[in-house]
């Protein structure tokens, strides 16, 4: 049996690791991304503390860009900055810009998109740069694929580990004085063993962001909550549309406890105002996992997502498992050591292939010396 499972996981190993350091190592990069940015393209601003009124960021806002309209504010987060989401009145055109939570003074520009190299990393690590090729279903697929891989070869790993019941202590044991094999071997199980919860968790849910439209639909479920017509229209079309302070003190009063995080305007009249908010714990400290909509006329709340709704559990908590967002900077940092990992692991493995290659290419020659002779 052991054999088998060695020759399993030697495969796989072979045919997948460079794929598996490559999607670990790019994940790993991403941990650090918003940091990386911060330092290479630091906001020339001082925040103001405090929290100021919806009111003046909008006055300063329609003085500043008075040919724009806001379209959606996001509350500070870990810039401390709100995002002013803006597009053009006439025509198109859409920008985002910074606004200062104690004075409400808008200025520069947020930088939405990715950029390099994150932008290339992040296609390696979601897509293996696969998209131009068999577009993103089929990227995603081949993703999720490696992932199953990566998980076998985690499992038989950790069967070929196992020392026993009365040894299993040894098995963390690290050699370093009986020979580059023993070392490396020793070094590769080690490794190995202690990345394997962790290493096992982000290959697992790698794999559901991978299949993460198709997984509902195996189980039977809906893609995302259904949302009644009644929540997205007011109830009448005719009225003065409610400020949007006046929203949030409606939101904020029927919902103490919960976070607001994004605020989305009418488009067109008569549209209801959408409240992303963030109730009690969540996987993304930066997203929302309910949206509440609020009649823009008359104030009245007309839905709210349910945060504890299965469907709404598993698009809330499948990304912020697999990047760590549902912890602080030590989760981060813990993600992105053992994210590095797979690198030891291929190294070693490699060096544990070379060193017993050439020892049974040494054995071999006295034999065929001898038949020589004879």
């Amino acid at each position: 049996m052991r054999k088998i499972v060695l020759t399993i996981h030697l495969t796989l190993s072979l045919i997948f690791g460079l794929f598996f350091v490559a999607t670990c190592t790019s994940g790993s990069l991403l941990m650090i991304e918003s940091d990386v940015e911060g330092w290479l393209h630091p906001v020339d601003h001082k925040v103001t503390p405090g929290e100021i009124n919806m009111a003046v960021i909008k006055q300063h806002t329609d003085t500043s860009y008075p040919d724009y309209k806001i379209d959606s504010v996001e509350y500070p987060q870990k810039d401390k900055m709100y995002h002013v989401h803006l597009s053009k009145t006439t025509g198109k055109g859409t920008q985002t810009v910074f606004a200062d939570p104690g004075t409400g003074e808008v200025f520069g520009k947020v930088q939405e998109a990715r950029l390099e190299p994150f932008a290339t990393i992040y296609q390696l690590h979601r897509y293996f740069l696969l998209l131009p090729l068999i577009g993103k279903t089929g990227a995603a697929t081949v993703v999720g694929i490696i992932g199953v891989g990566m998980m076998l070869v985690l499992v038989t790993g950790a069967y070929l580990w196992w020392p026993g019941l009365r040894k299993w202590v040894l098995g963390f044991k690290y050699v370093r004085n009986r020979g580059k094999l023993m070392q490396n071997m020793s070094l590769h199980k080690l490794v190995g063993i202690i990345s394997l919860p962790i290493l096992f968790f982000a290959a697992f849910t790698g794999v559901i962001n991978a299949f993460e439209k198709q997984i509902p639909g195996w189980i039977g479920f809906q893609t995302k909550e259904t949302i009644p017509a009644t929540a997205l229209q007011s109830k009448t079309k005719d009225g003065k549309t409610l400020p949007l302070e006046n929203v949030i003190d409606v939101v904020k009063g029927k919902y103490p406890d919960s976070k607001i995080i994004k605020i989305t305007l009418p488009t067109k009249p008569g549209q209801s105002y959408q409240v992303g908010v963030q109730d009690g714990f969540a996987a993304n400290t930066a997203g929302s996992n309910s949206t509440i909509y609020v009649d823009s006329f008359a104030g009245d709340v007309l839905y709210k997502t349910n945060p504890t709704k299965a469907i709404n559990l598993y698009n809330s908590w499948r990304k912020g498992l697999h990047f760590a967002t549902w912890g602080g900077e030590t989760t981060k940092l813990l993600a992105f050591v053992f994210g590095m990992m797979p690198l030891v692991l291929m190294v070693t493995g490699l060096a544990i292939w070379r060193i017993k290659a050439k020892a049974r290419k040494r054995s071999r020659k006295p034999a065929t010396a001898g038949a020589v002779i004879a």
